[in-house]
């Protein structure tokens, strides 16, 4: 038997860390076998080039404006260092999450395209990680979906650094339609789970209930 990877996308401020730590307890309490990896994994010489994409400094530029080919390369490398170590967890059978994964370069770097070029650009990616890195592919991610709206009140009260990401506004409008635009055309691979409903925010227990429904269907 092999493991299965699941990863958890969504724009900066959707909850991604909540929602991880309580399918972990989740897990644990269900003696589940798991492994976790964040990415991208900062300070470690893979991702070396992200950190200065990222960075506020701007070395390469503006994080918004740089080619959406050039900059998805710079995160599948740290992924592709990872990958040794995940292979192996998978070949131990056991459950693999993922905070952010491919998917992130589908939405922070698709949302630069328009919907011709995207396609292009996430049939380049899928196929440059997959086939020609190797890179375990997802079971499927779960893309966390909050309003635009309540996703940068939430960025602007943490208080602390951003990143060339976090900063821009539009680049999170335009990556949050990219993620949906990816669940709509790769359905099989991009599960949407809505944090807000009937015009209220649903609370991390709520949004905990509908990921552990998918999760736990996935690995029974």
């Amino acid at each position: 038997m092999y493991g299965k990877l699941i990863a958890f996308e969504g724009i900066d401020g959707v909850g991604k860390d909540t929602q991880l730590k309580l399918l972990k307890e989740k897990l644990d309490s269900e003696s589940v076998k798991y492994k976790a990896v964040s990415f991208p994994r900062h300070n470690e010489p893979s991702a070396y080039f992200v950190d200065n994409y990222l960075s506020l400094d701007k070395p390469y530029g503006e994080a918004g404006e740089l080619d959406a080919y050039q900059a998805s390369v710079f995160y599948s490398l740290d992924r592709y260092d990872a990958s040794f170590e995940i292979k192996k967890w998978l070949s131990g059978e056991n459950l693999v999450i993922a905070d952010r994964y491919t998917g992130s370069n589908i939405g922070h770097q698709g949302g630069k395209l328009n919907d011709e070029e995207r396609k292009k650009f996430v049939d380049w990616l899928m196929d440059f990680e997959y086939r020609v890195l190797g890179i375990p592919k997802p079971a499927f991610s779960i893309i966390l979906w909050l309003p635009i709206e309540v996703v940068q009140a939430r960025i602007n009260s943490r208080g602390r650094a951003k990143d060339g990401h976090e900063v821009n506004a539009d680049h999170l409008k335009k990556a949050q339609a990219s993620y949906l635009w990816a669940s709509k055309h790769y359905p099989e691979d991009f599960k949407v789970v809505k944090c807000f409903e009937e015009e209220r925010e649903l609370n991390p227990q709520e949004v905990h209930e509908k990921v552990w429904k998918i999760v736990k269907d996935a690995i029974k």
